[in-house]
């Protein structure tokens, strides 16, 4: 997998954005190409001509307008580069078995590959020098100092606006009524963005706290994307919350790094490198090994240490609850009863918190990657403004299981229910069927996926939810009807 390096910026935050965006492209191809998925894999071409046609444009303007003096040169190494993309479209959707694909596929990721290692890191460095360099604006008051890439100008970021709803508004190919549009349009939702990097710390100590709850936060801010425009009655699961976050991040503070702390390793990291001028990103970069495992070995210790005790008696099983243990229960409880739901905490909620910290692995891109695999399998299976693509029916299901091999276990839960936060179509009638696959009742399917039943049994409580759930997919399918009929009798276009 490709990772954004600040190595690889040419100065301008719109186009280090698209380049950023190809990178995600190579990444998802490899992805789509190890599974052979062709649907997928002819989706990422279908993105590749649309990144051709808008990337070059803006980068062409930007090129007249600092003057760059090999603009008609490099106009043709885009010229040249388009052609190969548009060829590979059309040899792909011409292929009519699998080894043409696979042919195809290959060609694909080599071209990518050859993009970003020539016209990248060699053609584009050309104007780089020329762009000019912009101050950062000054942070706000009482906000953490921060680190990142030049902040985009105005008029960069209303082009890149435009391009976006350009973009989403591209395959929408029909003009319908207004009752039958809205099922042509891509759908919205919120996703949170990873604050940037913090630095200026007073102490190592800090320094290193806060480098560990980043990396933690990169979890929890990844499973915080929700719709607003859907309506569910019940709250979100606890680490989908931003407030739970807060609160956990307090927890890590006051009960497990002064564990982490007292290993010597970590206290002697300050003197092998200038930490003061480090942030909490490029922290990781001077983590060895053996401290990694230094790392999560204080950071399981402090859990453990938090853990009832199994006990007995009268012959009975019970759980004896340690005082700190009371204290993080009582940390970790909502503000009210809609803001998150948490069981009581008990050691399946522990083993779950031990869960998101890998000092070894920065989960931040390999969730995104899976999430743009979920989003494009819930368009092409099951939203009608794909036309060219379709999946096929249940791909979407078989996605989420697959990522019980790719994750730690605890996080399927809580991306099955991200998925009923955002996707319009994946309602707890969804969320029943999947269970199923996963044993025969609810205490099998518990041992697996122990939230989203916990979720269930609350909404088995609340008739209205599957009364309303059943109205929408009414409603659903009679629009759909009723554009499937718009569509079979509209007039053609001369």
């Amino acid at each position: 997998m490709i990772a954004w390096r600040d190595a690889m910026s040419v100065g301008s935050p719109a186009l280090d954005a698209d380049h950023k965006k190809l990178i995600e492209l190579i990444n998802l191809t490899e992805e789509w190409l190890g599974r052979e998925s062709w649907p997928q894999v002819g989706a990422v071409i279908d993105d590749l001509l649309l990144y051709v046609q808008e990337h070059f444009r803006r980068e062409e303007a930007i090129q007249a307008a600092i003057k760059f003096p090999d603009t008609e040169a490099h106009r043709r190494l885009h010229e040249a580069l388009a052609a190969r993309a548009r060829l590979l479209h059309d040899k792909f959707k011409a292929a009519a078995t699998d080894a043409e694909r696979r042919t195809c596929g290959a060609v694909l990721a080599k071209v990518l590959n050859e993009w970003l290692i020539d016209h990248i890191l060699k053609q584009d460095m050309k104007f780089k020098s020329l762009i000019p360099k912009k101050a950062p604006p000054p942070p706000t008051a009482g906000a953490e100092l921060k680190t990142g890439l030049p902040q985009p100008s105005d008029e960069e970021l209303a082009a890149e606006r435009k391009a976006r709803r350009e973009a989403r508004e591209k395959d929408v190919e029909y003009e319908l009524p207004p009752n039958l549009a809205y099922l042509l349009k891509r759908i919205e939702y919120v996703i949170p963005h990873l604050p940037s990097p913090a630095t200026g710390f007073d102490s190592f100590e800090k320094f290193c706290e806060a480098a560990i709850c980043r990396r933690i936060d990169k979890v929890l801010v990844f499973f915080q994307r929700h719709n607003p425009a859907l309506s569910l009655e019940l709250p979100p699961v606890f680490l989908s919350s931003p407030e739970f976050a807060e609160k956990f991040r307090e927890a890590i503070v006051k009960f497990i790094f002064p564990v982490i702390w007292d290993s010597r390793q970590i206290r002697m990291l300050a003197t092998s490198y200038a930490w003061a001028e480090d942030d909490t990103e490029t922290f990781w970069e001077h983590v060895t090994r053996p401290l990694e495992q230094s790392i999560l070995l204080g950071w399981t210790q402090g859990w453990d240490d938090l853990k009832l005790l199994e006990t007995k008696k009268d012959g009975l099983k019970v759980f004896q609850v340690k005082d700190n243990t009371k204290a993080l229960r009582e940390m970790l409880q909502p503000s009210s009863p809609q803001a998150y739901d948490i069981p009581k905490i008990g050691n399946r909620e522990i083993e779950t918190f031990k869960s998101l910290l890998d000092p070894a692995n920065d989960w931040w891109e390999t969730l995104n990657r899976a999430w743009r695999i979920c989003h494009d399998l819930y368009e092409q299976e099951k939203d009608p403004r794909i036309f060219q693509q379709k999946a096929r029916e249940g791909a979407f299901r078989d996605n989420l299981l697959a990522t019980f091999n790719r994750f730690p276990p605890q996080w399927v839960d809580f991306l099955v229910l991200a998925c009923h936060r955002v996707f319009p179509r994946i309602s707890t009638a969804f969320l029943e069927s999947f269970a199923t696959n996963l044993g025969r009742n609810d205490a099998e399917r518990e041992a697996h996926i122990p939230y989203t039943i916990r979720y269930l049994r609350q909404a088995r409580e609340i008739p209205g939810i599957r009364d309303r759930e059943r109205d929408e997919e009414m409603e659903w399918q009679l629009r759909m009807k009723e554009l499937s009929d718009y569509l079979a009798h509209r007039p053609k276009k001369e």
